[in-house]
């Protein structure tokens, strides 16, 4: 059977379903000798946003039968976690035993009664990190048997309500087991390499607080199929800037599509000025949603990446500013991720739009040179440095390149016309003089004669 208690050694009066007397837990083998405090396995976790790539819960492979005993992975969990011998049936179905919900404090005798729980649900495991993974770590990880906390059975009723939250929006309700429950919830996160978002952190710091400093948990081991990487970091893409001098404002996209139809359709109310930044279509750790808003009142768009200005704008103007989702994902004004800029916003009464802009040459010189015009409103958010396009210096004019000598090839009457005649003179006459004698009184006008001439 298999312990559930490893953050500490805690004995509860469990609610017995089916008038049974609990049996005290015995431990099993601890996945390693080594004990490490929770907060830092807590710290060695990514923190990174949850992965929008699209769920799909076939990738892994639930209730396979890994050791080739004949039992799938919920009849071994059932086996290893009863606290009195089972009764099985037929190749491997266990028909009766008794089993410690620890969620909520409840003993059961009836298997029907209780479901297999993912602790970290495979839905949170997916954002977390396992979208990348191959089919054999998936596999692997929806079938853990070899860490004893990945699996457990629980109160079915329980498991729904808890379903795929993390632990910032779903705690045990038997409170007792709440720090086991986040300490199995860190280990099994750092055995399997996945990240945390900042608030589900947050709220397991401060959970941990309540338990101790001295709360720990055996060290995971590396499965047997290897401890997964890290997910790759995405590539910001281009974020293309117009200006408008219909509408005396800025329009923002990333899709190279759409930007090659503005060109292509409205080129004298859009003006095409070229990749100003990067930015992630994908959140990534230490990003936020970059909002926005289309107002048919002012035509134009207006950004914001604070969601209380996007809150407050949705709240006092819906009919003047109209939501428009998620644009992109930037880095906050405050954030300290290296190689990235601020981008300045500026407000203009007069134009009644705002301006953004990550260079900060052009942000010194609207300062400077159009102030009355454009308010500064400071930094907005900031974003990959790498991505600011470089100015690049003028280039010098380069010497012509000197023809060759035509001789005295060509008369006046060769040509239709004083341009013409001009136009092969200045050619050549640089380097070679009046070669073919096409001006006859030597003041610079070749064929005088010719209709145009001065």
């Amino acid at each position: 059977m298999r312990n559930r208690f490893l953050g500490a050694i805690l004995v509860a009066t469990a609610v017995v379903a089916g008038s049974l007397t609990p049996s005290a837990a015995v431990a099993a083998p601890p996945p390693s000798t080594e004990r490490v405090p929770v907060g830092t396995l807590l710290d060695q976790l990514r923190v990174e946003a949850p992965s929008t790539v699209k769920y799909n819960r076939d990738l892994f492979f639930e209730g396979a039968d890994l050791d080739g005993d004949g039992c799938r992975t919920r009849p071994e969990v059932l086996l290893e976690e009863s606290d009195i011998p089972t009764t099985v049936t037929g190749a491997c179905t266990v028909t009766g035993g008794q089993w410690f919900s620890y969620y909520d404090n409840v003993t059961h005798i009836d298997p029907a009664a209780i479901e297999m729980d993912h602790l970290v649900a495979l839905k949170e495991a997916w954002a977390s990190g396992a979208w990348a993974w191959t089919d054999a770590q998936r596999q692997s990880y929806s079938n853990d048997l070899d860490d004893q906390r990945t699996l457990t059975m629980v109160t079915a009723a329980v498991n729904t309500a808890k379903a795929d939250k993390d632990p910032a929006s779903w705690l045990p309700p038997y409170r007792p087991m709440r720090c086991n429950y986040v300490s199995e919830w860190v280990a099994v996160k750092w055995r399997w390499n996945l990240s945390v978002d900042p608030v589900e952190k947050s709220a397991i710091q401060t959970l941990l607080r309540e338990c101790g400093p001295q709360w720990d948990a055996w060290m995971p081991a590396t499965p047997a199929v290897g401890r997964p990487s890290a997910p790759p970091m995405p590539d910001p893409v281009g974020v293309y800037r117009f200006w408008s001098p219909v509408y005396q404002g800025h329009f923002f996209t990333t899709d190279p599509t759409e930007r090659d139809q503005i060109i292509a359709r409205w080129p004298n109310v859009w003006t095409y000025e070229g990749q100003r930044y990067t930015a992630f279509t994908t959140q990534v750790a230490g990003t936020i949603p970059l909002y926005r808003f289309w107002s048919s009142t002012y035509s134009g768009h207006f950004y914001t990446a604070d969601p209380t200005e996007r809150a407050a704008v949705i709240a006092k103007w819906p009919n003047i500013w109209k939501d428009e989702g998620i644009a992109y994902y930037v880095y906050p004004a405050d954030s300290t991720q290296a190689g990235t800029v601020p981008v300045a916003r500026f407000w203009s009464n007069s134009a009644a739009h705002h301006f953004y802009t990550a260079d900060a040459a052009e942000r010194d010189a609207v300062l400077a040179k159009w102030w009355r015009v454009w308010i500064y409103e400071g930094d907005n958010f900031r974003v990959p440095s790498s991505g600011i396009p470089v100015p690049q210096p003028p280039q010098q004019p380069q010497p012509p390149q000197q023809p060759g000598n035509p001789g005295d090839t060509r008369n006046c009457t060769d040509f239709a016309n004083y341009a013409a005649a001009k136009e092969w003179f200045d050619r050549f006459y640089p380097y070679y003089g009046d070669v073919a004698k096409l001006d006859f009184d030597n003041d610079g006008i070749p064929c005088e004669t010719l209709p145009g001439a001065p």
